[in-house]
C-alpha cells in the first residue's frame, strides 16, 4: 500500500491558468492519471469559480476537491502571496469523501450537523476496512465562531478519537469576506469538512510560540469577540500594564505613548497576546457559567493553554477586540512569543508529527499557520518553512489561516490562534 503526495504553487492573470499551472506541477510528484484528493488555499486576487474549473479540468472528475481562500500560501519550496497553492494526495490505503454547509454564522448548530453527517458514519460500507478516520475543518474565518465551529464538529461526530484538523479560511488581511470551496462550489458563512478514512492512523499536531509573561486575570465583563474588562478594569488598561516592562526592554516601546491604529499598537498586540487553558465547557449552548479551573498558582502552563489574538482592537482604551469569542468567566494570561520562538514551535510541531510514526516514512503533508505567525516572522517566514522542510523531509502545502483546529492534543482545546497544526500522511 502506497501514498503519494504533489505540491503547486503558481501565479497568473487569470485563475483558471493559475490552478492549472499549480495542479499540473503537483502532478508531476504522483504517477496516478488522477489524484483521490486535492487542497486547494488561494489568494482572493483570485476569481475562485475560475480557479476551481482550472483544477477540475487537470486533475479529472473523480478527485476530491476541497480548499479555502487564504492570507499567504506555502509549499516546502517557499512563501507567496498571491498564488494559487495546491498539494494533492493519491492513495490505495485510503478514501476522501468530503461536505458543505451554509449560514454558519446564523444556525452553526444546523450547519454542522449537517455537514458532518453527510459524511459516512463509523460502520458505513463506504469506510470498510478504513478503521482510522481524520477530519479537515475549513470554515469562514470572518464569521468569528471558530471555536465553536471546532467544538460542534466534536460533538456530532460518532467517534469522540477522531482528530479535527484545519483553519479559518484568510482574505490576505483585507478582514471583509473569507470563502471555502467544495468540488464546484464556493461559499461564504460556509464550513467544508473533509473526511480521511485510513487503514493507519495520521500524525496530527500543534504547537505555537508564546510563553507567559503576567498572572491569571479572570474575564470579568465580554460580549461576543470584545472584552470590556479583566479583573473588573478596562481590558486595555489591564493589558498594557502587563506588557509594561517588557515592551520597554524588548521592543524599546513605551506603551503609555502608544497610538490608536498606529504600527506599533499593531505589532504588540500581535506579539503580546492572550493565553487560555480552557473555555467555557457549555459554550455551544449559550452557557457560560462552567469554567475549568487554572493551576492554583494562578499561572499558566506553559504547554496547555489556547492563543487568542487581540488584534481586531484599534483604540488603546477601552475593550481589547479579538477574532473569536471570548467568554465572560475565561481565565487568561499575557503571553509573548518573538521571531525564533515562533521557529523553535514549528520545529516541535513537525519533529513530534514525525515521531508519531514510529520511523515510517512521510508522503506528505497539510500545513495551517496563523496569519499573525506570519507578522510576527515578516521576511523571516521562510525560516519556519524550511523548518518543516528539514524535519518532515517531504513535500507539504499550507496557508495562513485566521485561526487553526487541531483536537489531537489534550493539552489543548479544539480551536487556536498564532499556532502551527501539522497533518502528515505516511507513505
Amino acid at each position: 500500500m502506497t501514498t503519494e503526495f504533489g505540491t503547486g504553487q503558481a501565479t497568473g492573470d487569470s485563475g483558471d491558468a493559475a490552478a492549472m499551472d499549480a495542479i499540473r506541477e503537483a502532478m508531476a510528484d504522483i504517477s496516478a492519471s488522477e489524484p483521490d484528493f486535492c487542497q486547494i488555499f488561494c489568494s482572493p486576487a483570485y476569481d475562485y469559480d475560475a480557479v476551481l474549473w482550472g483544477a477540475r479540468s487537470v486533475v479529472g472528475s473523480d478527485t476530491e476537491i476541497v480548499g479555502c481562500s487564504s492570507s499567504g500560501e506555502f509549499t516546502e519550496t517557499g512563501s507567496g502571496n498571491g498564488t494559487v497553492t495546491v498539494g494533492v494526495v493519491s492513495s490505495d490505503s485510503m478514501r476522501f469523501f468530503s461536505s458543505i454547509s451554509t449560514e454558519l454564522s446564523a444556525d452553526p448548530e444546523r450547519c454542522l450537523f449537517e455537514a458532518v453527517h453527510d459524511l459516512p458514519a463509523s460502520g458505513d460500507p463506504a469506510v470498510d476496512g478504513y478503521p482510522h478516520r481524520t477530519i479537515i475543518n475549513l470554515h469562514d474565518g470572518m464569521a468569528g465562531i471558530g471555536n465553536k465551529v471546532t467544538r460542534l464538529t466534536e460533538q456530532y461526530l460518532d467517534d469522540e478519537e477522531t482528530p479535527v484538523v484545519g483553519g479559518s479560511a484568510g482574505d490576505d488581511l483585507q478582514l471583509q469576506q473569507t470563502h471555502v470551496f467544495r468540488n464546484d462550489r464556493v461559499e461564504t458563512d460556509a464550513v467544508v469538512l473533509t473526511l480521511i478514512a485510513a487503514e493507519d492512523a495520521l500524525p496530527v499536531t500543534v504547537n505555537h510560540g508564546h510563553e507567559p509573561i503576567s498572572e491569571a486575570m479572570t474575564v470579568t465583563r465580554a460580549e461576543g469577540s470584545t472584552v470590556y474588562e479583566l479583573d473588573g478594569r478596562p481590558a486595555f488598561e489591564a493589558w498594557r500594564d502587563a506588557i509594561r516592562e517588557d515592551a520597554m526592554e524588548t521592543y524599546d516601546i513605551d506603551v503609555d505613548e502608544l497610538e490608536a491604529g498606529s504600527e506599533d499598537l499593531v505589532m504588540l498586540l500581535g506579539r503580546y497576546e492572550l493565553g487560555i487553558e480552557s473555555e467555557p465547557e457549555s459554550d455551544a449552548d449559550g452557557l457560560a457559567s462552567r469554567i475549568k479551573t487554572f493551576i492554583e498558582s494562578k499561572l499558566i502552563s506553559t504547554t496547555g493553554y489556547n492563543i487568542r489574538w487581540p488584534g481586531h482592537t484599534t483604540d488603546t482604551e477601552g475593550p481589547l477586540d479579538f477574532a473569536v469569542t471570548v467568554s465572560e468567566g475565561t481565565e487568561v494570561v499575557v503571553t509573548h512569543s518573538n521571531k525564533s520562538d515562533q521557529v523553535y514551535a514549528v520545529r516541535n510541531a513537525a519533529n513530534n508529527a514525525v515521531n508519531e510514526l514510529r520511523g515510517g516514512s512521510v508522503a506528505g503533508g497539510f500545513v495551517y499557520d496563523c496569519a499573525c505567525r506570519a507578522m510576527i516572522l515578516g521576511e523571516d517566514f521562510d525560516d519556519a518553512v524550511d523548518t518543516i522542510h528539514s524535519a518532515i523531509d517531504a513535500p507539504f502545502a499550507g496557508f495562513e489561516t485566521y485561526g487553526e483546529v487541531c483536537s489531537a492534543d489534550e493539552d489543548y482545546t479544539g480551536y487556536h490562534n498564532t499556532s502551527s497544526v501539522i497533518l502528515l500522511f505516511p507513505e
